[in-house]
């Protein structure tokens, strides 16, 4: 069971043990001031819902029981201190709370997806809400997105939206200056009303049957939004990566990505890995190779380049040894962690074996640097590492969801205690993420619903 390994201000947790944010306070010193994702901003894990100047973080349990209800799901919000998030001041939302549309029913696994980003323009970020296992009407698992509004006290007020089951983005895809929402087969175009929803919503044009992960970002600086997807005609058929560029019409189809190299992705992102100023396209594999793959592909004054790199587990400098199951490539995440001007990746190794502990799970940071994609100074975590909270335990799988915030890594383990769940932020230093004042904490320490939560199954992006 994970334990703290920093100790908390009394009073604030005694204050804040139940809810939602409460005055505002000064803007953090740790990083630049969380923002709203923009045309010119890759798919961020940015987020400040109240709008106090902190990094809040939302936290998916889509197997949480509500009232009697299993795998109706709840999402935790730990709204960011000083200190960092650390799970005191904490805001729980399911579907029989806060008046979001719909009622808590078994297997809506209501925080499967989560997406941050200010919709409705007034300055606090919202989130999207993915339950994929709801039913409307007779229509069964059709699933169905909810936007939660971010104000002053955090998120409030909820709006549902279309249906759909697959992970969403946001960007300003056609360049109106207004942020967009792209689900699997369309896209909402903003500005959003909290009352009407978007503006308009159109099909998106050329997209496939199955939509496995997406990330967006402004890959050919023209100041439009841009989609990166991967996706396949069908369950059977093996995703492929592939462009949407975004123009004043909207996201239209573009190429295969580096297709002989990004078949089967199954987790992407964006950022400028070698410093250059471009957007570089990151991937996972996590089912391919050894033991799983991570991938990059260069942006380049010509566009993207049409091979990428891949490292493995076997890769010079990459912690561990690829094995099958380990699952490397789970979950990539991007961001400059150490401020050096180049993003760093995060990503996941859930089925790594801790010792004879089998599907304990760890993390890999892969450091940016001029020379692109490489292990060189690559770190490895998993809760055996000293000064992390807790310890390896079989099926844990820790590291089965990352997220990069501003100064800090956050990682969940949704297996921990039997399925419970739990999350750990490790604060960034200038050479790294250190595990010396990481914190951990569960369902238990948010005083939300335990058994098979599955707490940090999923990240806001």
């Amino acid at each position: 069971m994970p334990t703290r390994r920093r100790h908390l201000p009394v009073i604030a947790a005694m204050a804040l043990a139940a809810v939602t944010g409460t005055a505002n306070a000064a803007p953090h010193a740790y990083g630049t001031s969380p923002k709203s994702l923009s045309a010119a901003d890759p798919a961020s894990a940015r987020a400040d819902f109240d709008g106090d100047g902190y990094s809040d973080v939302a936290i998916g349990a889509p197997g949480g029981t509500i009232n009697g209800k299993a795998g109706a799901g709840y999402i935790a919000v730990d709204y960011g201190m000083a200190e960092g998030p650390n799970g005191v001041k904490r805001q729980l939302v399911s579907q029989n709370r806060y008046g979001i549309p719909g009622t808590a029913e078994t297997g809506d696994r209501f925080g499967a997806h989560l997406t941050a980003a200010d919709l409705d323009s007034d300055g606090f970020t919202d989130l999207v809400v993915s339950s994929p296992g709801e039913d409307i009407g007779d229509a069964q698992d059709v699933g169905r997105y909810t936007i939660l509004w971010g104000g002053v006290g955090g998120l409030g007020a909820a709006t549902a939206t279309v249906q759909g089951t697959s992970p969403t983005r946001a960007g300003d895809f056609d360049g109106d200056g207004h942020l967009d929402l792209v689900t699997g087969d369309r896209v909402l175009y903003g500005p959003f009303d909290r009352t009407s929803g978007p503006a308009r919503t159109n099909a998106l044009a050329g997209a496939d049957a199955r939509l496995y992960a997406m990330a967006s970002g402004d890959l050919d600086r023209d100041g439009i939004t841009d989609l990166v997807a991967s996706s396949s005609p069908s369950p059977t058929a093996v995703p492929r990566l592939r462009l949407f560029r975004g123009t004043h019409d909207g996201l239209v189809p573009g190429a295969a990505i580096a297709a002989p190299d990004t078949a089967a992705v199954d987790s992407v992102g964006l950022g400028d890995i070698d410093g250059d100023g471009r957007q570089d396209v990151v991937f996972g594999r996590s089912t391919s190779g050894p033991g799983g793959l991570v991938g990059a592909v260069r942006g380049t004054p010509d566009g993207l380049a049409s091979r990428a790199t891949l490292l493995s587990q076997d890769s010079l400098d990459v912690p561990g040894t690829g094995e099958s199951g380990d699952r490397f490539g789970s979950d990539v995440a991007v961001g400059d962690i150490d401020h050096d001007g180049h993003a760093d990746i995060v990503t996941g190794v859930p089925g790594e074996d801790v010792g004879t502990t089998q599907d304990a799970g760890m993390f890999v940071v892969l450091k940016g640097g001029p020379a692109g994609l490489t292990g060189a100074g690559a770190q490895a975590f998993t809760q055996n590492t000293a000064e992390v909270p807790g310890t390896a335990e079989a099926d844990d799988r820790f590291g089965g969801s990352t997220a990069v915030l501003d100064g800090y890594v956050v990682v969940g383990a949704p297996g921990e205690n039997t399925g419970s769940g739990s999350v750990w932020v490790f604060p960034g230093t200038a050479t790294g993420i250190t595990a010396d004042g990481s914190v951990s904490f569960g369902p238990g320490t948010l005083a939300a619903p335990t058994t098979g939560a599955q707490l940090g199954a999923a990240l806001h992006r």
